[in-house]
């Protein structure tokens, strides 16, 4: 006799509780990764702010460091240096100083070339910032005392003879 059995297949249904070996090793990769980058860019931003820093602190001590070159009343040609003390001691100047040939102002005085240079050094390399100016040995005067030095004038030679002279001279 031929037995005839039906066969049954029994699902059975588990939750799924938990995560399986690969999704823990692929999660953690994107965890590294993640953390890695920002600590990178952290990393990166406080060398930059750093830098900023210096290149800041260079520049306001180049241009002190010209100030008082263009306060001294006999500046001579040539190269001149030195550092900024235990204020700054990361950071050293150089002057150089030259004369602009043929050029003269209306005074007959030459002009000067003045350029200072800060060195510094950051991660290995020397970094520079250079700030530069011109100086004439002429003296200043106030707006309200050179317009009571100009001499005064008549313009009588340039109007016809049916208008009168126009005065020249400071404002009024």
């Amino acid at each position: 006799m031929f037995l005839w059995q039906p066969i049954t297949i029994h699902r059975t249904t588990h939750s799924k509780s938990g995560f399986t070996l690969v999704e823990l090793v692929v999660a953690f990769l994107i965890l590294v990764i993640g953390v890695t980058a920002i600590l990178e860019l952290v990393s990166q931003s406080a060398l930059n702010a750093r830098y900023a820093k210096d290149k800041t602190t260079a520049t306001m001590l180049a241009q002190q460091k010209l100030e008082e070159l263009l306060s001294e009343s006999e500046l001579t040609t040539g190269e001149v240096e030195g550092d900024f003390g235990d204020a700054y001691p990361q950071f050293r100047w150089r002057g150089q100083i030259d004369e602009i040939g043929d050029v003269t102002s209306e005074t007959g005085t030459n002009l000067l070339h003045i350029t200072v240079t800060v060195e510094w050094m950051d991660r290995g390399q020397l970094r520079s910032v250079q700030v530069e100016t011109l100086k004439a040995s002429v003296p200043l005067l106030h707006p309200q005392e050179a317009t009571t030095q100009q001499v005064e004038g008549t313009f009588s030679d340039f109007s016809d003879t049916n208008t009168p002279p126009i005065q020249g001279g400071g404002r009024q």
